[in-house]
């Protein structure tokens, strides 16, 4: 952070060199030169005192003036009323868009009215223009207000995410310096002065917040890590992002008399500012609420008025160069606003934009009442109309629009009113009244109309864009403006109160007249939202990034943090669900998102990509459907490497700042609202490629994949670490562990649903830490949550089937005709249904007790059978083969009697096969055990295991009803359809039973399509043809098996094992890596290709430890310039400006870097060539 230097302080040089000629005389006078320096520098050092503390404290002047700076504009204000105008220069306060140039030179309220009290004074008026006639504080009691010199009289300002926002560019402004020069204290000390306004904001002096649980007191709640919680009592006003709140009076009699002559009239001002950060209309606006209260004089009496009393928003605007703008007004809308005259600015022009445009609309004005008429003919409220006020309706009233419009030019006829005088006051009544600023209140002078040459109340009323009514250029040529929207009359008596809200809002277009534009339609979006309470959806939350500045590479992860993740991506505004994420790379920290490039799309592998919606086209100018979002069901992802500079096609260099965000959008469920999507404000994300800090070294690299060992269970699972962040692993042992958990949820009847899961948790078992828990995702690809610079990819098999072989002799079952769309035996292409099912309890007609984790490979073993066609075909030809099962039988449609034999499609020679229907049940209800040409084993148990087997037959004209196991033909019938034999093999997780009238209860007493089952495999397969005749079936053979393969789960035995590298850093290597502290580039030719523009010129010190202080001398000795460094960078800019912002002189310049921390000094030659300055204008 830059400090003012010596150079003036005592008027003289530290040592003045002698010039002394050839070249070996030459390094004789560096080196005397040299050591001038470090003897100079030792003496300076004596006298400066210890290393500043977090200069932000000091120069942000904390509660004394504030910035609202959370969107795509920043304005500056004082706690005395003081607006728009910037403190440390006393130029222009408002910036936009945000980080450009300025576009309102000041701005603030009047107010003005006949007060009849004790004073004889009638008219007076109060306020801010360029004399602010207010104090800070509130009023107390009548005409007593608080000290201004009570600490508690200041501005609050809160923002809800300053726990975990990048507060670098808020800091920047708040010290009206380059982000370069932002020191990590200066971040602490803003973060704290944020917690510190939220936990003493002062709803007792009448500031806003969310009374959640309704007590009417403030009590806001902080979790562990002290993060507010935002379900408790929190500040805040029509959730906004941003909030600001102050008080202020104007009982300071001087105050008020040096601002227009009048006596002060006892008002207190509530002043509430706020701004969202967002991407559409509202984060083009920042919003101001005056509540004023007539609290009265020490000897204003109780019944004391002001009547026909009238506020004012009055500003005078300079929108980049001053001396080029036009004013207008737009009645409907109640806004008056300021554009640019001809086609570009010079000011906006050196940021590559055409000029914006920017005005004031009166969202709220003050209410007055409603009278009619009732059937007495006494006048009473009309209840059918109603104003906004207090945050709610008011019936019998209505809120007061813009009633006039004024402008004036500086150094025209008709100019600012005079300050310090009555006389001020008397021009800014008629002012207020919507007359010329003359100083007869009783002889009014109105303004005639240039078009129509009537008198108007609302000048420059035309439409600039259609280039129609009254517009700016006649009769004054473009110039300076002021410009006053007043609202009123309205009348208060003593303890009334009144408000009234304004939007500053801008529109930025292709050219100056689509800016016009671009700001109306702004302007309507935000007076719908401000009409209905702010109810209006809301972008989801930015993700929380953070960065890896790596060796010519960049990392940004939002998956590290799973709270803000769930805050993303979570349930959002009702109707809207979140879709994806954005990734941009800007220009500069200043670029809208039309300015930068678009990197990457991650959004939700669904149905939904491209999302439309209205909006102002920058080309046309006119309200179209155009996208809003354009995905690609990418699916998605949460951290990126970046090794490529998008705007300039090529790599990333380290020193060289680059500029990234990631936002994230959501989609309407709704297809009639017009609201399709809302993207979240973009958080500007300044990045420097580097090497290691000195002294620290990455035992790890970006994208790296660590395998976990299998250190526990049987699974077929895996787990691999993906290596996000190389500076954030800790060089730990982590375990992945696997167990049963139980998910409870609701149906839409509102029943209870519960689901038995097995889950995963991640822990850091050297640090004894459960760093995720209760995760379910195992597909390997999933959207996993980060933790210590890693990813963690958990691989879980799918339930069912894994393969299958054939260990002897032929294959003739297939899945043709027979894909009922189970998981597995199918054709390879992955996706395509297939004929046998390990994953039972999924298949829609029955259910399963066998769990996916007791699924066993199981081995079937073939018997030959009779091939011939008719009832005994698929018999086993030898019931003594050891391989025959007696199997449970079951029928489908067994009710149904048998089809006659004219009937039967099936087979070639029909018979009566009702002695097969044993139990005529309905389902599919149990017969009895056949022997059938098969067994199963178990192949996982040693010996393998025999297990029970079932199958089905279907009493339909084209089944095949024998008593055997007997799948159809392919190429005659489907072996799935309703109508076909339906021939289905069942495995059960049973013991065989050799007894064939014994065997299990369960399964004879059961209907297999109905009742929970011991069932670990069915085979849906139907018979191939033979692959020696192709025309013929195959059939079973002796010797012959088929072998399914069990995918094993992942269970609560399992746990995977992995050690990821750390970072080590030590004194040592911090010694040795100063050593390579340089300047580049050097020499400096009058650019630098990291400069964004030819307005910034600078060289970049490098391998800075975390301390340093620069001071940069010329040849004669004379200290030029002085930088404090005390941030985590290893780069330290110099704009090659000297202690007074001025430019220094082409030159030979020595450095001298001093580094505390490793008590080590660093001398540089830095030669500086400037290029030559040309005057834009003269």
């Amino acid at each position: 952070m830059k400090t003012r230097g010596d150079m003036n302080r005592r008027g003289e040089t530290c040592f003045s060199p002698t010039i002394i000629q050839g070249n070996c005389a030459m390094r004789t006078m560096f080196a005397m030169l040299l050591l001038g320096v470090v003897l100079c520098f030792a003496a300076e050092s004596r006298e400066a005192g210890p290393v500043r503390a977090a200069k932000i404290a000091q120069g942000a002047a904390f509660g004394e003036r504030a910035l609202i700076n959370i969107n795509n504009m920043s304005m500056w204000f004082r706690r005395d009323g003081y607006s728009a105008g910037n403190p440390f220069t006393d130029n222009s306060g408002v910036t936009y868009p945000r980080s450009t140039d300025k576009a309102i030179y000041r701005d603030g309220l009047i107010w003005g009215g006949r007060v009849s009290d004790a004073d004889p004074q009638e008219l007076r008026v109060g306020g801010q223009t360029y004399a602010i006639g207010s104090v800070p504080g509130r009023i107390i009691s009548k005409g007593v207000a608080e000290s201004i010199d009570d600490p508690s009289v200041r501005i609050y300002r809160i923002r809800r995410d300053y726990r975990t926002a990048d507060l670098r560019l808020d800091v920047a402004e708040m010290l009206n310096e380059g982000l370069s020069e932002v020191a990590d204290a200066d971040v602490a000390a803003l973060r704290d002065q944020y917690d510190k306004d939220w936990r003493e904001w002062p709803i007792a002096k009448g500031a806003p917040y969310y009374d959640r649980d309704g007590n009417g007191q403030y009590n806001p709640k902080f979790d562990a890590k002290g993060n507010p919680d935002l379900s408790a009592d929190e500040p805040g006003i029509a959730g906004a992002d941003q909030v600001a709140w102050f008080v202020l009076n104007d009982l300071d009699a001087g105050a008020v008399a040096a601002l227009y002559g009048s006596n002060p009239i006892g008002l207190e001002v509530q002043v509430t500012l706020w701004g969202y950060a967002r991407t559409d209309a509202l984060g083009e606006v920042i919003f101001k609420k005056y509540k004023t209260i007539y609290k009265g004089r020490s000897d204003t009496p109780d019944n004391a008025t002001i009547k026909d009393m009238y506020f004012a928003q009055w500003s005078d605007p300079d929108l980049g160069d001053a001396g080029d703008d036009f004013a207008g007004c737009d009645v409907g809308l109640s806004l008056g606003y300021i554009y640019n005259s001809i086609t570009a600015d010079a000011n906006y022009s050196k940021f590559d934009l055409a000029p914006p445009a920017a005005g004031y609309d009166f969202l709220q004005g003050p209410i007055v009442p409603v009278y009619i008429e009732d059937a007495e003919g006494n006048q009473v409220l009309d209840e059918s109309a109603e104003a906004i006020f207090n945050g709610g309706k008011r019936q019998g009233y209505k809120n007061l629009p813009m009633t006039s419009f004024v402008y004036f030019a500086a150094g025209s006829s008709i100019t600012d009113p005079e300050l310090g005088a009555y006389n001020g006051t008397k021009q800014w009544y008629n002012l207020l009244r919507g007359f010329q600023p003359q100083a007869d209140v009783e002889n009014p002078v109105p303004y005639t109309d240039e078009i129509t040459k009537a008198e108007t109340k609302f000048t420059l009323n035309g439409d600039p864009v259609r280039a129609t009514g009254w517009n700016d250029g006649v009769p004054l040529p473009a110039g300076d403006r002021r410009i006053v929207l007043n609202t009123g009359p309205f009348e208060m008596v003593l303890g009334d109160t009144q408000e009234v809200v304004v939007a500053l809002v801008a529109g930025i277009g292709t050219d100056r007249l689509r800016s016009v534009a671009k700001m109306k339609f702004n302007d309507k979006s935000v007076q719908g939202a401000y009409n209905s309470f702010f109810q209006v959806a809301s972008p989801p939350a930015a993700p929380n990034v953070r960065v890896a500045q790596l060796d010519h590479t960049i990392v940004l992860d939002w998956g590290w943090n799973r709270d803000a993740v769930v805050k993303t991506e979570g349930q959002g505004s009702p109707g809207f669900e979140f879709e994806g994420y954005n990734l941009y790379q800007l220009p500069s920290p200043e670029a809208s998102l039309s300015q930068g490039r678009k990197l990457a799309t991650f959004d939700i592998d669904n149905a939904v990509t491209t999302i439309l919606g209205n909006d102002l086209d920058d080309v046309s100018g006119v309200e179209l459907n155009v996208p809003r979002q354009i995905g690609g069901n990418s699916g998605i992802r949460r951290n990126i490497k970046l090794t490529q500079d998008a705007l300039r096609g090529t790599p990333l260099v380290n020193g060289q700042r680059y500029y990234f965000t990631v936002t994230a959008y959501n989609r309407n469920t709704d297809p009639e609202d017009p609201v399709t999507s809302l993207e979240s404000g973009a958080q500007v994300l300044v990045t420097v490629p580097q090497a290691p800090p000195p002294g620290t070294r990455y035992l790890s690299k970006a994208e790296q994949v660590l395998d976990g060992a299998h250190s526990a269970g049987k699974s077929d699972g895996s787990v691999q670490a993906l290596v996000v962040d190389p500076t954030q692993t800790t060089g730990s042992n982590y375990q992945v562990v696997y167990r049963d958990s139980v998910h409870t949820e609701l149906d839409a009847d509102g029943a209870e649903v519960v689901t038995n899961l097995v889950v995963w948790d991640l822990r850091n078992t050297t640090a004894n830490q459960t760093l995720l828990a209760g995760q379910t995702d195992q597909s390997g690809a999933g959207q996993y949550i980060g933790a210590d610079g890693i990813e963690v990819h958990a691989f879980g098999p799918a339930k069912g089937m894994k393969g299958w072989e054939i260990p002897g002799g032929q294959r003739w079952w297939t899945w043709a005709n027979a894909d009922w769309g189970a998981e597995g035996f199918g054709p390879a292409e992955a996706g395509v249904p297939g004929a046998i099912t390990g994953d039972v309890s999924s298949q829609w007609f029955t259910t399963s007790t066998v769990t996916p984790a007791q699924l066993r490979t199981v081995e079937i073993r073939f018997t030959t059978v009779n091939e011939a066609d008719g009832e005994d075909q698929y018999k086993p030809l030898d019931l003594n083969n050891p391989n025959v099962s007696y199997a449970y039988r079951y029928m489908r449609r067994a009710v149904d009697a048998a089809p006659a034999t004219a009937d039967q499609t099936t087979t070639a020679a029909p018979y009566d096969w009702s002695k097969y229907i044993v139990n005529p049940s309905p389902g599919y209800s149990f017969q009895d055990r056949s022997p059938i040409c098969l067994s199963a084993w178990d192949m996982e148990s040693t010996p393998p295991r025999r297990l029970e087997v079932g199958f089905l037959e279907n009493n339909v004209a084209g089944g095949l009803v024998n008593g055997a196991y007997g799948p159809a033909f392919n190429g005659k019938a489907s072996n799935i359809g309703g109508t076909g034999p339906r021939e289905w093999l069942f495995v059960f997780d049973l013991p065989y039973s050799e007894d064939r009238n014994g065997g299990a209860d369960l399964l004879k007493n059961a209907d297999v399509s109905a009742e929970p089952l011991p069932l670990m495999w069915i085979v849906f397969a139907a018979r191939r043809r033979d692959a020696s005749t192709e025309a013929a079936p195959a059939f079973p053979k002796d010797g012959g098996s088929f072998l399914m393969v069990a995918n094993h789960v992942n269970t609560k035995e399992d746990i995977f094992s992995f050690t990821v590298p750390g970072v080590i850093s030590n004194a040592d290597s911090l010694k040795e890596d100063v050593k390579k502290v340089n300047v580049f580039p050097n020499p400096y030719y009058g650019v630098n290709q990291a400069e964004t523009s030819r307005y910034t010129h600078f060289v970049t010190f490098s391998h800075l430890p975390k301390k340093a202080t620069i001071r940069i001398f010329d040849l004669a000795g004379t200290l030029v310039r002085t930088i404090e460094k005390d941030n985590a960078e290893q780069y330290q800019q110099w704009d090659l400006n000297n202690e007074e912002e001025l430019p220094v002189a082409s030159g030979l310049y020595i450095a001298h870097i001093e580094m505390p921390d490793v008590n080590k000094t660093k001398i540089l030659k830095v030669a500086v060539i400037q290029e030559q300055q040309f005057l834009e204008r003269y």
